[in-house]
Formats: structure tokens, sequence, C-alpha cells
């Protein structure tokens, strides 16, 4: 049984160098990204406290989150600077026919979130 999908993502043959697009596949938000003339498909979601990577700066294989400047490297997901701990998913991306497609998982796996990150919280009496 295959617990995968291949989904094609419009126009993505249109993104020029150093430009990200957001597409909705499957359960995911996915982030394509054209970066030294290579596609790179990753989740639209920082490790650190799951905020949006779409409006981060890319700046070569390095997206820099728009809210707390956790960095990942656009190749593989790894985490490069704090206040991330962990890296972010990626997806194959195929091209086929002229076509571009990101393979994702059929379910998403929650949390994918650095359980360190969050608010704390203390109570006292």
């Amino acid at each position: 049984m295959n617990d995968r999908l291949q989904v094609p993502l419009e126009e993505a043959d249109s993104l020029e160098e150093g430009e990200m697009r957001l597409y909705q596949a499957g359960a995911f938000e996915v982030l394509l990204c054209r970066v030294q003339g290579d596609l790179h498909a990753i989740e639209n979601r920082c490790s650190h406290q799951a905020q949006p990577l779409v409006r981060g700066k890319l700046r070569n294989h390095l997206l820099v989150c728009p809210v707390h400047g956790a960095a990942f490297d656009v190749r593989d997901g790894t985490h490069k600077s704090p206040p991330a701990t962990c890296g972010i998913e990626t997806f194959p991306v195929i091209c086929r026919a002229g076509r571009v497609l990101v393979e994702v998982p059929k379910h998403a796996k929650r949390p994918a979130i650095d359980p360190f990150s969050g608010p704390q919280v203390m109570r006292t009496r």
C-alpha cells in the first residue's frame, strides 16, 4: 500500500532563482524554493513555534524564519541556527514530462514542533 501522494505544482517551472512559492499538497503546506537552479520543497512550518516560513528570507540555501530568526537548509531541512533545535520536513521534487510534482505523505505527523520552544507558564499559589 502506498502511503505517499504525488501532487502536481501548477506553474512551478516558472519559479525564478531565489524565489519561493506556497502550495497546498495533501495535508501539507509546501514551500517550493529555487536555489542555484534546483527546486527544493519544505514544509511551511518552523520547528520552533510552528510559524509559517513563507514570509521568511531565502539566502542561498538558508531560509530564515520571519518571526524569531531560526534558519533552515532547504536541501535537507536541517536547522542551522537557534532558536530552533530541530529541523523541518522536506519533500522529494519530481520533474516529469515538463511538470513539477512534490511527493508528500498521505497523512501529516503532528506535532513536529520543538518541545522546548513553547511558551513557559509558571503558576504560583
